[in-house]
């Protein structure tokens, strides 16, 4: 549909319209391209901010769980003396025992009876 003469180096009417739809499937395949390495990077991105999560609660998970651990232990220490302060606290209902560790603090003694021979928990008073 070219109207006058052909030049030497112009393109046909085709030519141009294949030439444009090149560029126009050029310009697609680009945007295409750009969108896709977007989206790619918003993946990556999104993937890389939930693993860091995950291993920050990881971290935390251990230290919880060793803080559990020393906790339990001096929980076990705490028991322990509580059961010793306990035994003591039984002695203490028995009213000769709490004579004898009177008398034993006030170093005296009742006719016959020596202060040496009380149990050896008398130490801690």
């Amino acid at each position: 549909m070219q109207r006058g003469p052909r030049l030497y180096n112009a393109l046909s009417d085709e030519e141009r319209l294949a030439r444009l739809r090149r560029k126009a499937a050029r310009k697609e395949k680009e945007v295409h391209r750009v969108r896709r390495n977007r989206i790619v990077a918003c993946f990556a991105i999104t993937i890389l901010i939930f693993g860091l999560q995950l291993i920050m609660v990881h971290v935390q998970t251990g230290r919880i769980n060793s803080q559990i651990q020393t906790n339990k232990t001096e929980l076990n220490q705490v028991n322990k003396t509580n059961k010793k302060l306990k035994a003591q606290v039984a002695d203490l209902k028995d009213p000769d025992y709490v004579a004898k560790v009177i008398r034993y603090k006030f170093y005296y003694s009742k006719s016959g009876e020596s202060i040496y021979t009380l149990p050896d928990k008398e130490e801690d008073y």
